[in-house]
C-alpha cells in the first residue's frame, strides 16, 4: 500500500498522530504493518483505514518505554525519576484493528483446537 495514501488517511482521520508525525520511516512502518497484517489475517482483504491503524500501532511500538516493557524490565530509574510498568506485554495487533478483525487465524485455530480436544465422543462416563 502506498506511504502517501496511509499518511493522507492518517491525517485526515486520526487525531493522536504524533507516531506518524515524527516517523524517520513511514514507508518502512507501512510494509511492516501490512506484512504483520497479512501474516494474521490471510483472508481479510487489506484496507487503508485499516492498515493505518496497524502502522501507528507499530510505529508508538518503538517508543522507549514500551521496549523496556517488552523485556520484563519492570522499574527504570533515572536521576530520581522513576517509571514502573505494569505486567503483561503489548499486544501486537493495534486494539483498532482488532476491534474490526477480531482474533487472529492464529488466535480462532488454537480457540478451534481447544474445543475439539475437549469434546467427547460417544460412550459414559463412569
Amino acid at each position: 500500500m502506498d506511504p502517501v495514501v496511509v499518511g493522507a488517511w492518517i491525517d485526515a482521520n486520526v487525531l493522536d498522530s504524533e507516531a506518524w508525525d515524527r516517523a524517520k520511516k513511514p514507508a518502512v512502518a507501512v510494509t511492516q504493518a501490512e506484512r504483520n497484517l497479512a501474516r494474521w489475517y490471510p483472508d481479510v482483504e487489506l484496507t487503508v483505514d485499516i492498515v493505518a491503524y496497524q502502522t501507528i500501532w507499530e510505529l508508538q511500538g518503538i517508543d522507549p518505554a514500551l521496549k523496556y516493557q517488552k523485556h520484563g524490565i519492570k522499574t527504570v530509574t533515572d536521576n530520581g525519576e522513576t517509571v514502573t510498568y505494569k505486567d503483561g506485554e503489548r499486544p501486537v495487533v493495534a486494539p483498532d484493528v482488532r476491534a474490526v478483525l477480531g482474533l487472529t487465524a492464529q488466535e480462532l485455530e488454537d480457540l478451534e483446537a481447544e474445543e475439539t480436544s475437549q469434546r467427547q465422543f460417544g460412550g459414559a462416563l463412569i
